[in-house]
């Protein structure tokens, strides 16, 4: 703990989390974990996320009101976009501090990352305006990197000074050291998420068919958007070098990673795959696993190239290629990045810290 945080861990903003969020999302579970762990206080006013607006304001302010609650900030979690303006309401009418941590652009990610509307359509603009409004209605608007809190602000004209980065992180109770699997036998490569556009899996699979001779095999875990073209993509190649298997919870996904040996971030062209540092990041470095990811701002502003991980440029399956023949060829370096990586991961991005580096953050923006 810092000092700052230690001199005044008795006078920190109690933080109301409200909205329809979910409460099992890393990013939330991290920030509400570590809060409590601080001895900070914490309070809730939730709805079920599934509830449209018309049914959700109004519980929100029912459930609000007969909280009588003291917290100085309120804190709109990710993807919460639509009840800042609710949040931002009762902020002003209770004196309360509003912060926004959206952790993704609408826009960006429906438009330029998923594709599913058109950039220049109705929808797109929607998604803008919603973006810009919510942003702009927070006091403090946090990002997870310094590269997306560059985005939200040029993108959406958010003062720059507003937005504050704090980054993801990994809860330190679901993810711990793991000893590296026996050796021997085929290298197991992971790779797990939901098939988005910025994961670039078809990099992955590429990569593996440039690996289809050599003694490693290629687990892809989870489902999503891009899943049906991947398979496609990884017909004809040898049985067993690419295996598919279905998500798994949050409590079982601790033993699969233990048992690869190198884990894979994300390796997507896209403008947001350049922006974040995604969960599987700092998951995999816990438990002390070699990374291989897409080298980008992003990346480049939290870990060293060749001492916390490795990377290689986003959409380059050769290099990638290369990466993981060089870590097969040389056991020594896969265990010493685990090694490294882990303890650095394990040391400034555990939940506590996280919470710490938030309480930072509220203590000089004065919303004490």
């Amino acid at each position: 703990m810092t000092a700052a945080v230690a001199n005044h861990s008795g006078a920190a903003p109690g933080l109301l989390f409200f909205g329809g969020y979910d409460p099992a999302y890393p990013r939330n579970a991290i920030i509400r974990k570590g809060w409590e762990k601080c001895g900070f206080a914490l309070a809730e006013c939730r709805v079920d996320m599934r509830l449209k607006v018309h049914l959700r304001y109004p519980t929100l302010l029912w459930r609000y009101a007969r909280m009588r609650n003291a917290s100085e900030v309120i804190f709109v979690p990710d993807f919460r976009h639509k009840d800042v303006p609710l949040a931002w309401a009762i902020a002003r009418c209770s004196r309360r501090k509003l912060v926004f941590d959206p952790l993704v652009s609408r826009y960006e990610t429906r438009a330029l990352d998923r594709e599913d509307i058109h950039p220049g359509s109705a929808q797109a603009r929607h998604n803008r305006n919603i973006d810009r409004i919510s942003m702009k209605l927070a006091d403090l608007v946090l990002a997870d990197t310094a590269a997306h809190a560059g985005y939200y602000s040029s993108e959406f004209s958010i003062r720059a000074d507003k937005i504050k980065v704090l980054p993801v992180g990994f809860d330190e109770e679901l993810f711990t050291p793991s000893p590296p699997p026996p050796r021997g036998g085929a290298c197991n490569v992971l790779f797990y998420g939901t098939y988005l556009p910025l994961h670039g899996i078809d990099t992955i699979v590429e990569a593996a068919a440039i690996l289809r001779d050599a003694p490693v095999s290629f687990t892809l875990v989870g489902e999503g958007q891009t899943l049906a073209d991947v398979k496609t993509k990884a017909r004809g190649l040898p049985e067993g070098k690419v295996v598919f298997r279905a998500p798994v919870p949050p409590a079982e996904l601790m033993r699969v990673i233990a048992g690869a040996d190198v884990v894979l971030g994300i390796f997507g062209t896209t403008s947001k795959a350049r922006l974040v540092v995604p969960n599987k990041i700092y998951q995999a470095l816990a438990v002390g696993r070699a990374l291989v990811t897409a080298g980008t701002p992003a990346i480049g502003e939290l870990f060293r190239d060749g001492v916390h991980l490795i990377t290689v440029p986003p959409g380059d399956a050769p290099a990638l290629a290369r990466a993981i023949e060089s870590l097969m060829g040389d056991r020594a370096m896969m265990r010493r990045l685990g090694d490294v990586g882990g303890a650095y991961v394990r040391a400034e991005f555990n939940s506590k810290r996280i919470a710490e580096r938030l309480f930072e953050i509220l203590e000089g923006e004065k919303f004490r």
